[in-house]
C-alpha cells in the first residue's frame, strides 16, 4: 500500500500531491468539516437549502435518529487501489449522510455485489481488470441488464490509451473519466462529492415524478372507490420528495365521516417512510404520547403547529370531519417549503370536501334505490332515476309471484303493533336475499306479503319459491316466535307493462297485467286446497322437464277470470312423509284431469272417489270436486281471453 502510495504521489500534480496517506486524511478531514459551508458559493441558487437540510439532518444525528448512508462501490482489481480510496474517503459526509465505502475486485464480483445491494449512488470503475475492457463491459451492463439508471458511474484507468477519453464518454453511459494519474486525494473527494449530489438530484426528480403519476392516475378517478387514499398518498410522496428523501409523514383522519366509515379516534389514511404500512392503524399506536397531544390540539384548532422535529397540520371539511397532515423531523423550514405544505393542504382540503360530496350522493342515491331499484329503472330503460318521468313504460314477458302469510291477522294481534313490525322485518330479512340471488325484484311489501317480478322468467321464479318455503321452515324451527309462519305462494306468467304513476309530484311504479291477477288468486287459492305453491299452466309448461315433485289439479275458476285456469301444485319443499303420499297421487290426479278435459265427468269422479279413500288426509282432492263442478262443460284453455 506505501509503495502505491508513493507513486499515486509521484504522478500527482504538484499543487495536489499526496506528501504521506496520513496527511491527506487530514487534509479531508477540513474539507469535510467546510464541504456543505462552500455549497452556497460553489453551487449557486440550485444548492442554495442543502445548508438548512443538513442543519436538520445533522441534529437528528445528535438525537440518534438512523439516517440512510450513501453507498459507494470502488471496483479494482489493485487492493492498494481500495486502500488509498478508503483512505481518502473515510469519515466524509455529504449533506448530513455517511459514506459507506464497498469494495470488489472483478468484473464478477462487481456483479453480483450490485445484484443484491440495491440504491448505490456512485461506482468508481477500473478498466483494465480480468480483460482490458472488464470496465467497460461493466458499465454497459450496469444500465442495460441491470437497469440501473440512478447509480453515477465514475472511470478510472492506469492506462487511458486502452479506453481514448473521448470515445469512451460518447460511447457509453457513463458520468465521469478520470486517469489514476491526476486522481489525488482532494480530487477523489470532490469528485464523489460532486457524483452524490448529481444522485441526490435525479432521486429527487425520480420520487417526484412517481409522486405526481400517482395523484395524476388517482385524479383520473378521484371519486371512485379508495382513489382518496391513493389521491392523499401521492401527494405525501411528492410533498416528501420536495422537503427532504428523509423524512416521513403520515395523513389521518382525525373524526367524522370523511370517508367509508366513520372514527372516534385518528386513524392513518396515508403514509410516508416509517408510516408507509401504518395505513389503517389507530395514530395513537403508532406517534408518541408527547406528539399526539399536538396531533389533537390541531385537530380541534386548525392551522399548524411547529416543534423543533416535527410539523403538525389541522384543517377540517366542517365542525364534525376533520383531518391533519403529520411530518416527522421538518423542524425549521424554509419559505418554499412552508409555500409547498400550504398548496398541499389546500388540495387535501379540496379533495377532503370533494369526497365529501361524493359519497352523500352516494348515499343518496343508495337511499332512493331501495325506494325505487335499479332492476326496475334497467327494465324501464333508464339507468338513472332522475331520467324517470311520467308515462316511462315498458311492455315483456315476464314471472309474476305473490306470497301471502296466513292467518296472520291473529298472529298480528297476539304480538301487538311493535312487536308485529320486527316479526316482519325478520321474516322478509331472511326472504329477500333469496329472491335477488335468483334475480327476482320486489315489486311491493304487503305487509303480510310480497309481490315479486322475475325477468329472467318461470324457473327463476319456481326456485325462488321453493327456496323460500325452506326458508320459511328454518325460520319457525328457530323458535323465535309463539306461532309458526306458513307461506302461501303462487306463481304466473305472460306479458306484463311496466310503468310510472301519478303526477310531477309524486311518482310510483307498477305493473298492470293479468298473470298479475291469476298470481294472486292462486295464492290464495294455496289456503283452499291446504297447499304452499300453485304454478299456472303456463308457467308449468314452459319447464316442465325441470319441475320435480308437481301434481296436477285440474283446471279451476278464479275471481277476475272468465275462463278456468290451469292449476299445478309443486310440492318439493313439503316435509318428506307429505312429500311420498303426494308423490302417490300423481299418476291418478293425471288420469282424472285428463277424463275431466275429455268430458268424460262421471268416469274422473268415481277416479276421484277412489283416491280420496287411499288419501283421506289430502284436502285438496277434497275441494278440488267443489272447484271442478263449477265449471260444468266450461274446459277452454287457458288465456284464451281475460280481462
Amino acid at each position: 500500500m506505501q509503495r502505491h502510495a508513493e507513486k499515486l504521489a509521484s504522478q500527482a500534480p504538484i499543487d495536489g500531491r499526496l506528501d504521506e496517506p496520513s496527511l491527506a486524511v487530514a487534509d479531508v478531514g477540513e474539507r469535510e468539516r467546510d464541504v456543505d459551508d462552500e455549497d452556497e458559493d460553489e453551487d449557486g441558487e440550485l444548492f442554495a437549502d442543502a445548508e438548512d437540510e443538513d442543519e436538520d439532518e445533522d441534529e437528528d444525528a445528535e438525537e440518534g435518529v438512523a439516517i440512510d448512508p450513501w453507498s459507494v462501490l470502488i471496483v479494482d482489481d489493485e487492493p492498494e487501489m481500495h486502500s488509498i480510496s478508503r483512505l481518502a474517503l473515510t469519515g466524509l459526509r455529504v449533506h448530513g449522510r455517511p459514506v459507506q465505502l464497498l469494495s470488489a475486485y472483478s468484473d464478477a464480483e462487481a456483479r453480483a455485489l450490485l445484484e443484491r445491494t440495491p440504491g448505490l449512488a456512485v461506482a468508481l470503475l477500473d478498466v483494465v481488470m480480468e480483460t482490458d475492457d472488464a470496465g467497460l463491459g461493466l458499465a454497459r451492463w450496469i444500465r442495460e441488464e441491470h437497469g440501473d439508471r440512478l447509480v453515477r458511474l465514475v472511470l478510472r484507468t492506469g492506462q487511458p490509451g486502452l479506453a481514448p477519453e473521448q470515445r469512451v464518454m460518447a460511447e457509453y453511459d457513463i458520468n465521469d473519466y478520470r486517469a489514476k494519474t491526476e486522481m489525488t486525494a482532494q480530487r477523489l473527494v470532490t469528485t464523489v462529492i460532486g457524483a452524490i449530489r448529481s444522485y441526490r438530484d435525479l432521486c429527487t426528480i425520480e420520487t417526484q415524478k412517481v409522486g405526481l403519476e400517482r395523484i395524476i392516475k388517482a385524479t383520473a378517478s378521484l371519486f371512485e372507490r379508495q382513489s382518496i387514499e391513493a389521491f392523499i398518498a401521492g401527494l405525501l410522496v411528492q410533498l416528501t420528495a420536495l422537503l427532504s428523501p428523509q423524512r416521513s409523514a403520515l395523513f389521518f383522519q382525525g373524526r367524522g365521516e370523511l370517508f367509508r366509515r366513520e372514527v372516534q379516534s385518528p386513524v392513518v389514511l396515508a403514509g410516508t417512510g416509517r408510516f408507509e404500512r401504518a395505513v389503517g392503524d389507530y395514530v395513537a399506536e403508532v406517534i408518541d404520547e408527547n406528539i399526539f397531544v399536538d396531533l389533537q390540539a390541531a385537530l380541534e384548532r386548525g392551522g399548524s403547529i411547529c416543534r423543533d422535529s416535527y410539523i403538525v397540520y389541522g384543517f377540517c371539511a366542517n365542525e364534525r370531519e376533520c383531518a391533519a397532515l403529520f411530518i416527522e423531523g421538518a423542524g425549521a423550514l424554509t419559505e418554499w417549503d412552508r409555500r409547498t405544505l400550504q398548496l398541499f393542504c389546500s388540495n387535501a382540503a379540496v379533495a377532503l370536501e370533494n369526497q365529501r360530496l361524493h359519497h352523500h350522493k352516494e348515499r343518496t342515491l343508495q337511499a332512493v334505490s331501495r325506494f325505487v331499484p335499479l332492476p326496475i329503472l334497467e327494465l324501464l330503460g333508464r339507468g338513472d332515476v332522475t331520467r324517470v318521468s311520467v308515462g316511462d313504460q315498458n311492455e315483456r314477458e315476464m314471472t309474476v309471484l305473490f306470497a301471502d302469510l296466513e292467518s296472520f291477522t291473529g298472529l298480528a294481534e297476539s304480538l301487538g303493533p311493535e312487536r308485529t313490525f320486527t316479526f316482519l322485518n325478520d321474516f322478509y330479512a331472511g326472504l329477500t336475499p333469496i329472491i335477488e340471488a335468483r334475480g327476482g325484484v320486489v315489486d311491493k311489501y304487503l305487509g303480510d306479503g310480497v309481490m315479486v317480478l322475475f325477468p329472467r322468467g318461470p324457473r327463476a321464479a319456481v326456485e325462488a319459491a321453493v327456496e323460500m318455503l325452506r326458508w320459511t321452515h328454518a325460520f319457525n324451527s328457530r323458535g323465535d316466535w309463539p306461532r309458526a309462519a306458513r307461506l302461501g305462494i303462487g306463481v304466473a306468467r305472460g306479458s306484463v307493462v311496466l310503468g310510472m304513476l301519478g303526477s310531477r309530484e309524486r311518482l310510483d311504479w307498477t305493473v298492470v297485467a293479468d298473470c298479475v291477477n291469476v298470481a294472486a288468486r292462486l295464492e290464495r287459492l294455496t289456503r283452499e286446497l291446504d297447499v304452499d305453491l300453485l304454478i299456472s299452466e303456463s308457467v308449468h309448461d314452459a319447464i316442465a322437464r325441470e319441475l320435480p315433485a308437481t301434481r296436477p289439479l285440474g283446471r279451476v275458476r278464479v275471481r277476475g277470470k272468465e275462463t278456468a285456469i290451469g292449476v299445478h301444485e309443486v310440492f318439493v319443499a313439503d316435509p318428506a312423509p307429505l312429500r311420498e303420499r303426494k308423490a302417490a297421487t300423481v299418476s291418478a290426479l293425471r288420469s282424472i284431469c285428463a277424463a275431466l278435459e275429455s268430458g268424460a265427468g262421471d268416469e274422473a269422479r268415481a277416479r276421484l272417489d277412489a283416491l280420496r279413500e287411499r288419501a283421506p288426509e289430502d284436502r285438496a282432492l277434497w275441494t278440488l270436486e267443489a272447484r271442478w263442478s263449477e265449471l260444468g262443460a266450461q274446459l277452454e284453455p287457458e288465456g284464451s281471453s281475460g280481462s
